[in-house]
């Protein structure tokens, strides 16, 4: 295990953002894992890990914690039925790379998830998606690092399957946003496509987010998470133009659009003029006017639709919204 002391967290982000963590370590292997959580535990140090860091806005202050970042990587398929496949990916696995390979071997349910940065682990925690896909839509079991278990010097590696239903997905949410559960290995069935068709569904939904995220960008993503319709009141929604409502969600954007956020920048921090719910950092942008931005118009987009935005983006060392 090779440790390193005060890490620019800022290297590891796709907004190169955040100060420096205390210690960071990368790791290849489930007994890299446990070394390094046995490592924090030992020294009464915090731990994060994390995954391709597209999703996290780290404070400028950093953060006094063990950063683990997950390399732990792998693609295995099994026939179960007549044309499905079980497909077990370590959490490690780029999102891309999984993509990739089910359009290849002809496995429908992924495609439209092309494009999307970070790792399968991270997609699985944030219950990520895009044009109406979602990870979890095919995911039958998740396996964790049961940690209780594992911090004993020499106990082992001890895992603990959970079923889906299990996982608590929601809406850009599930369990592991609060239990803090490892994410180790995630296994999908997919049933059979044909890879021509599949890689053209691909290749429309990439072309769609090059215009919103084009190659280079310093963005998390959406910064806010579409609403829900239907956890909106009456009167909520009587004030919401229906053809707003796609997907079953009204997208945060056109609401920060509503209020003037377009276009507006503070300290190096800019909000995309195409489309207010992409925030990005056009430089030397600091974590604090991120969140000062984001700030005011989650104020904004309140007093005017009674609505309360939730960040889609971990933050880290912050306060909350």
């Amino acid at each position: 295990m090779h440790l390193k002391s005060n890490y620019p967290i800022s290297s590891l982000t796709t907004l190169q953002i955040g100060g420096p963590a205390k210690k960071f370590v990368v790791i290849k292997t489930e007994d890299e894992l446990i070394e390094a959580i046995q490592y924090a535990e030992g020294d009464n140090l915090d731990f994060l890990i994390i995954g391709g860091g597209s999703n996290l806005l780290v404070s400028d202050q950093g953060v006094d914690k063990l950063i683990i970042k997950n390399g732990i990587t792998g693609i295995s398929t099994s026939k179960v039925g007549f044309d499905s496949f079980e497909v077990k990916v370590k959490s490690g696995t780029l999102l891309q790379d999984l993509v990739n390979y089910a359009i290849q071997y002809g496995l429908s349910g992924l495609q439209k998830m092309t494009g999307i940065p970070g790792t399968v682990g991270g997609a699985v925690y944030g219950n990520a998606g895009a044009y109406g896909q979602t990870i979890s839509d095919h995911l039958v079991e998740v396996t964790v690092l049961n940690s209780s278990a594992v911090i004993p010097a020499n106990a082992g590696i001890q895992l603990k399957n959970l079923l889906k239903e299990d996982c608590g997905f929601a809406y850009r949410d599930s369990g592991f946003k609060r239990n803090h559960s490892t994410i180790i290995e995630v296994a999908f069935q997919l049933e059979n496509g044909d890879p021509k068709t599949l890689q053209q569904q691909a290749d429309e939904v990439l072309k769609k987010r090059l215009i919103k995220y084009p190659k280079g960008i310093k963005c998390p993503g959406s910064f806010f998470k579409n609403i829900v319709a239907e956890t909106l009141s009456k009167d909520i929604l009587d004030k919401i133009p229906p053809e707003n409502i796609v997907y079953d969600k009204l997208p945060a954007g056109k609401l920060l659009e509503e209020v003037g956020a377009k276009g507006d920048s503070l300290d190096g921090i800019e909000i995309a003029s195409y489309h207010a719910n992409l925030f990005v950092n056009k430089g030397e942008g600091s974590a604090q006017a991120f969140y000062d931005l984001a700030k005011k118009y989650t104020q904004k987009v309140y007093e005017k639709f009674g609505i309360t935005l939730e960040p889609e983006v971990q933050l880290i060392n912050l306060p909350q919204l």
